[in-house]
């Protein structure tokens, strides 16, 4: 087997070398010199990224950390029964809809949601309803608009929302309509 040769420092170091790599170093740095402002604008735009990335991770970690437990909210089971119905399910998403409307329209509308409880004529249609509002997230008496109160607010099904917009001392015979048909239901207002 044939040794590789190591060269000696002196061979390494020779003048013309140094001269070879004093004119790249200088070339180098004419190039950045020359081109300054595009690598300000890379660096700088690099740099951006690092910070948002960063920042963005503290909301997600602060987010995570107010966020409650699974164990906090028990997911009811609930089926209407077929035989019942007098709505179908694209009506129950629609009514749904409305309802969510009527809670984000900076304040209840309580007529929209007379309107709504109006159309459902039996507990079923009441549980249909229920399942396709589905859990929402509910923050300052709404729906949640920007990113810290996405991250922050707890979603909550349509009898916590109802029980939340409606009084019974305001909206008296609203929340009496209301109160009747989520009773229908088997449900407890």
């Amino acid at each position: 087997m044939k040794k590789k040769k190591i060269p000696k420092v002196g061979e390494i170091v020779k003048k013309e070398n140094v001269k070879k790599a004093v004119v790249k170093a200088n070339e180098a740095g004419n190039f950045i010199v020359e081109n300054k402002n595009a690598f300000l604008i890379v660096g700088g735009l690099i740099a951006g990224y690092m910070i948002i990335r960063k920042v963005q991770k503290g909301f997600n970690s602060v987010g995570e950390a107010l966020a409650s437990d699974e164990v906090d909210f028990i997911k009811p089971v609930i089926n209407p029964s077929a035989k019942n119905l007098t709505i179908n399910s694209d009506k129950a998403v629609n009514l749904a809809k409305s309802l969510l409307d009527a809670f984000n329209d900076g304040g209840t509308d309580e007529e929209k949601v007379k309107s709504v409880f109006m159309q459902l004529k039996t507990g079923d249609d009441f549980k249909l309803v229920f399942n396709s509002f589905g859990l929402r997230k509910r923050i300052f008496g709404g729906t949640p608009t920007n990113y810290i109160t996405k991250k922050t607010a707890e979603a909550y099904d349509l009898i916590y929302w109802l029980k939340a917009e409606l009084d019974s001392y305001w909206d008296e015979e609203v929340y009496n309509i209301v109160k009747q048909r989520v009773e229908s239901a088997g449900l407890i207002f």
